[in-house]
C-alpha cells in the first residue's frame, strides 16, 4: 500500500515531474524546456510554499502533481478575478492511479483556493480566462477517469469544448469566398498595420475582454503582424483573427454583428494565407459548441472532446 505525502514543487523535482507528465498525459507530452516556459516563466506562478503547484510523493518518488492557479497579474480588462481559481492540469503516475493520490491532490487544491477566498474553480477555464491552461478541460476520451474524480468533489460540467482540424490542400477558397461575401455587411478584411493596432485594442476591450487581449499582445510582441487580420466596417474594427503557422486563433467578431458572415470572411482569408505560406492543415485547440457549428461549415473535424468543469 502506497504511503504518500503532498507538498509543493521544488526545482529539483523537474525531471521526475516531466517523467510522470509524459506517462500520464499521453496526448499532451512535454519537455523540460516547455515546462519551464509554461510554469516557471508564468507571471501567475510564484515559487515557494504558496505556489499552488502540489506534488504527491511516495517516499522520495514523485507519483503525481496538480497545479492550482490564482491570478497574480491582471487579465487585461477583467483584472485579477479575485473570486476565481483554476486547475489547468492534474496527473498521477499510471502505476499509482486509483490509490487516492488524485483525491489528495484535488483536496489540497480546494484548501488552497479556500485560503485565498476563491468561490468558483475551473478545470481548466473559459475562453476569456484560463490562466496556465494547455487544453480547455478534461479530455473525456483520453483521460476518462479524471471526470468522475472531479465530479466526486462537486465539480459539474459547465460546457463542452472541442479541438478541430482539417487539411487545407483541398480547401476550396473561391467557393468559400463566394459564400462568405454573398451576404452580410460589406466589411474590408485586411492585414493589421501598426496604424490600426490601437483600433484593434479598442475593439478587443469592448467586444472580447480577457485572454484575447493577452494573445494579441503576445502576437504583436513577436512582430508577426502578417499573421493578423482585421475586419473594418465604416472605419471601425469589428472583427479580428490571428494564427501562427497552421495554428488558427484567437478569433472573434463584435457581438452585435455575429452570424452575418464577418467571421466567415476572416476565416476564409486566413486559410488562403495559410495555404499560400505552404500550410497543409488548419487546426486549433479550443472551440465551444457555438463555435464548433461555425467550423463545421468549413469541413473541420473534431480531434478531441473536452468537458470544462466548474465548482461549485
Amino acid at each position: 500500500m502506497s504511503r504518500f505525502g503532498i507538498r509543493t514543487l521544488c526545482g529539483d523535482d523537474l525531471s521526475a515531474i516531466i517523467d510522470v507528465w509524459n506517462r500520464a498525459l499521453v496526448r499532451n507530452s512535454t519537455s523540460a524546456e516547455r515546462f519551464v516556459g509554461m510554469v516557471f516563466a508564468d507571471p501567475d506562478y510564484w515559487p515557494g510554499a504558496d505556489s499552488g503547484f502540489f506534488v504527491a510523493a511516495d517516499a522520495d518518488k514523485i507519483v503525481g502533481f496538480l497545479r492550482a492557479t490564482i491570478r497574480r497579474v491582471p487579465n487585461d480588462r477583467l483584472g485579477l478575478e479575485p473570486e476565481d481559481g483554476w486547475i489547468p492540469y492534474l496527473a498521477v503516475d499510471p502505476g499509482y492511479q486509483h490509490g487516492g493520490i488524485g483525491t489528495a491532490l484535488v483536496r489540497a487544491a480546494l484548501e488552497y483556493f479556500a485560503r485565498h477566498g476563491r468561490r468558483r474553480i475551473w478545470v481548466c477555464g473559459t475562453t476569456t480566462s484560463a490562466p496556465g491552461s494547455i487544453f480547455p478541460g478534461v479530455d473525456v476520451d483520453a483521460y476518462p477517469h479524471a471526470l468522475p474524480l472531479f465530479q466526486k468533489h462537486g465539480f459539474v460540467v459547465d460546457q463542452q469544448a472541442f479541438s478541430m482540424a482539417r487539411e487545407v490542400v483541398d480547401f476550396d477558397v473561391p467557393a468559400f469566398e463566394r459564400w462568405a461575401w454573398e451576404t452580410g455587411p460589406q466589411v474590408r478584411v485586411e492585414s493589421l498595420t501598426p496604424a490600426r493596432v490601437q483600433d484593434l485594442f479598442v475593439f478587443l476591450a469592448e467586444s472580447l475582454p480577457g485572454s484575447w487581449n493577452i494573445a494579441a499582445r503576445a502576437k504583436l510582441q513577436s512582430g508577426a503582424l502578417h499573421e493578423m487580420l482585421i475586419a473594418l466596417l465604416d472605419g471601425r474594427v469589428v472583427g479580428y483573427c490571428q494564427w501562427t503557422g497552421e495554428h488558427f486563433g484567437p478569433f472573434g467578431v463584435a457581438p452585435g454583428l455575429r452570424n452575418q458572415r464577418i467571421g466567415a470572411k476572416l476565416f476564409t482569408e486566413a486559410v488562403r494565407r495559410i495555404r499560400a505560406a505552404d500550410g497543409r492543415t488548419v487546426w486549433f485547440n479550443w472551440a465551444d459548441e457555438n463555435a464548433k457549428r461555425f467550423y463545421d461549415r468549413f469541413g473541420l473535424n473534431v480531434t478531441r472532446r473536452f468537458a470544462v468543469l466548474r465548482w461549485p
